[in-house]
């Protein structure tokens, strides 16, 4: 960010983007608003407002939202970016290898593959291996190997992290099973987990909540208050479950994130589950 904004310019941000997001918008010097949460109305009317004041404008926002697990309105914005003249970054750090038909990410999965933005992504999620990537035009490309000081002044992956990172690519191209296995499971989860909440067991002090709407591996069930997240984190990993317990500042509700993976088997999810529901009789 720092490379092609500067002081003069305007980033319109969406406000649950990744810390990382936020930090480079502020290191870029360029001034940063955000606009409602994918609300791309809102986003118009502070482009028609601001956008004739600054020299270049960048669009930034995660294509999955890592708190929530839903997706920004891909299609829009880069509607609302050729319309004002401005430049869009997505962050496709939890969608790379697992959204779209070959796992190339929102991109893909909205059908925008080939038109104008910046998109980058990790190497350390669903890949699996270190770093990550910047993919765009060549003379982007070109703009960032010369004017990045973030690339310029670090340190090439090593041969291990570069080989484990090519080697994941071909497996999430060639394998596509292990991405419909991931989507099996994550339909089957989510169904379970909105059934349970329909109804409370006797005596119970805990109700499963319904998830928060997601279109990802990433379910969150919102809890009332902090301390509720942390106990139920702890009891859930009592229980051999490994759950992240969210809460504020990270997020503006607490909650159980919950991320599904593809090698996930029915009774893992079954015994997440069952955990929950002990939770609610104890």
């Amino acid at each position: 960010m720092s490379a092609i904004v500067g002081k003069r310019d305007l980033i319109l941000a969406d406000p649950y983007n990744h810390s990382s997001l936020k930090n480079g918008a502020i290191l870029s010097g360029a001034t940063v608003l955000e606009y409602a949460h994918c609300n791309v109305e809102v986003l118009k009317e502070m482009l028609e407002r601001d956008r004739a004041n600054y020299r270049r404008c960048l669009i930034l926002t995660d294509s999955v939202f890592s708190m929530d697990g839903d997706l920004c309105p891909l299609p829009q914005l880069l509607d609302l970016a050729d319309r004002f003249d401005a430049m869009l970054l997505l962050d496709e750090a939890h969608a790379t290898g697992v959204l779209g038909k070959t796992g190339a990410g929102c991109v893909e999965y909205f059908g925008c593959t080939g038109r104008p933005l910046i998109q980058m992504g990790t190497l350390s999620k669903a890949i699996a291996s270190l770093g990550g990537y910047v993919a765009g035009s060549a003379a982007l490309i070109d703009f960032l190997r010369n004017r990045a000081p973030s690339w310029i002044y670090t340190t090439g992956l090593s041969p291990a992290d570069t080989t484990a990172a090519l080697t994941a690519i071909h497996i999430i191209q060639q394998e596509p099973d292990r991405r419909t296995q991931l989507w099996q499971n994550i339909r089957w989860l989510k169904q379970s987990l909105i059934q349970n909440s329909k109804f409370k067991i006797q005596n119970s002090k805990f109700k499963i909540p319904s998830p928060l709407p997601t279109q990802s591996p990433i379910l969150c069930l919102p809890v009332d208050t902090p301390a509720t997240a942390l106990n139920l984190g702890k009891t859930l990993q009592q229980a051999g479950i490994f759950v992240s317990a969210v809460r504020p500042p990270t997020v503006p509700t607490s909650r159980l994130r919950l991320t599904v993976m593809a090698t996930h088997q029915p009774d893992h999810l079954q015994q997440l589950i069952n955990a929950l529901r002990d939770i609610g009789c104890c």
